[in-house]
């Protein structure tokens, strides 16, 4: 048996417990990692108290980030660019139920971690970062465009603000005022979020506008005359009808992608802070946190 973050019935975080579930065992494609931390993410939040409904079966496991070792493979378990995967490499990705001692992943969805990367950042790295990746392939920017992503500060918007500015963009980005520093040192513009976003970018010539937290921004580029096929959201759902905003494009969620990414950690290229890290059995208070937001970067759980 191993141990894991368990719920019986949806809820608050207090209906999370670690508990006992039978050893994992790698079918077809598939490996067990031996997890070192496993990132969580709103939409775990959303699962937990059914925001977001699901028929599984309880109890649930929860989170799908991922970092580990590779401590069993199963047949024809390959990485996406096709070399097999060896007992003892280390990786990140996603596994289902990854708050736990050890979860099962498709080896084709993983990359390599880097020796250099952090466990607590890589386990955190791929739904928040492929997001972002994804933001910037339905509107891309470069050179010339001024975009502003909302919510800069959160982990989607981390990462999309910084490959933005490497694209060559000039960037300004939502925050809480305590963060503003940290947007700053990677080269992006802060600005206080509310009802005084319109009035701050006035003479602003805006050339797109990333929804990386709510609404507020995608609402601020309409009122300055932003097109919105140049406006994407990921979390405001109601503006893709209400404003006709694009919907984030998913075909840019891939391993390969992943690995791109966690090299461009590896070369100080991009940054993901780790916003606070718990013990799996401190997995309720861990979503107390995703919940509290204004934190920069992630929150991870570690094992």
């Amino acid at each position: 048996m191993l141990r894991a973050a368990l719920y019986d019935r949806t809820g608050e975080p207090d209906v999370l417990y670690v508990g006992s579930v039978p050893e994992d065992a790698p079918g077809d494609g598939e490996v067990v990692l031996r997890v070192r931390a496993a990132g969580l993410n709103p939409f775990d939040a959303k699962l937990l108290s059914a925001f977001i409904p699901s028929d599984a079966p309880f109890p649930r496991r929860v989170a799908s980030d991922v970092a580990g070792v590779v401590s069993a493979v199963g047949p024809g378990a390959v990485y996406w660019d096709g070399t097999p995967v060896a007992v003892g490499d280390e990786v990140l990705g996603s596994a289902t139920g990854s708050a736990a001692e050890n979860a099962v992943a498709l080896a084709s969805d993983l990359a390599r971690r880097p020796a250099s990367v952090d466990a607590a950042v890589a386990g955190g790295l791929k739904m928040a970062g492929l997001t972002a990746v994804s933001v910037l392939a339905t509107v891309p920017v470069g050179a010339g465009d001024t975009v502003l992503v909302g919510g800069a500060a959160g982990a989607v918007g981390l990462v999309a603000a910084q490959l933005a500015v490497e694209a060559g963009a000039r960037v300004i980005g939502t925050a809480s005022e305590h963060n503003h520093e940290l947007l700053r040192s990677l080269g992006v513009e802060p600005v206080a979020y509310g009802p005084e976003l319109v009035s701050s970018l006035q003479g602003v010539e805006l050339t797109a506008v990333y929804d990386c937290h709510g609404r507020d921004a995608l609402d601020a580029g309409v009122a300055l005359g932003v097109p919105v096929d140049r406006m994407v959201a990921i979390a405001a759902y109601a503006a893709l009808d209400e404003l006709g905003v694009n919907n984030v494009e998913r075909s840019a969620r891939t391993a390969e992608n992943l690995a791109g990414l966690v090299d461009r950690v590896a070369r100080g290229a991009l940054r993901l802070p780790v916003a606070a890290a718990f013990a799996l059995d401190e997995v309720a208070d861990a979503f107390r946190a995703v919940g509290s937001a204004h934190a920069a970067g992630k929150v991870v759980v570690t094992v």
